[in-house]
């Protein structure tokens, strides 16, 4: 899987979760967006449910079990004190590949 489709993948995941009302407003994704730390427009269990979603979107498309251990993505984070939808569709591509 390409970054592309892992923001695709996002993409979604944030539309579901305003279809169900976890959020108010759309998020409209791109590679800046703050999903984790200060700008980001997901509380705790928003960003929790976020997780869940994107794990099962990415596991569904490639067709094998995947897993989103945010431990592992500090090592795409290393300069930033937040959590970027860019930072995270690069270690979604990285884990597909």
């Amino acid at each position: 899987m390409d970054t592309q489709s892992a923001l695709q993948l996002m993409q979604e995941t944030f539309d579901s979760m305003q279809r169900s009302g976890m959020l108010e407003d759309a998020i409209i994704v791109n590679s800046d967006t703050v999903i984790l730390g200060s700008g980001s427009s997901l509380d705790s269990l928003g960003f929790v449910t976020f997780i869940s979603d994107l794990e099962e979107r990415v596991s569904d498309k490639a067709n094998q079990e995947h897993y989103l251990i945010l431990t592992d993505i500090h090592d795409f984070n290393t300069e930033q004190s937040f959590l970027s939808v860019g930072t995270l569709a690069q270690y979604v591509a990285k884990i597909t590949e």
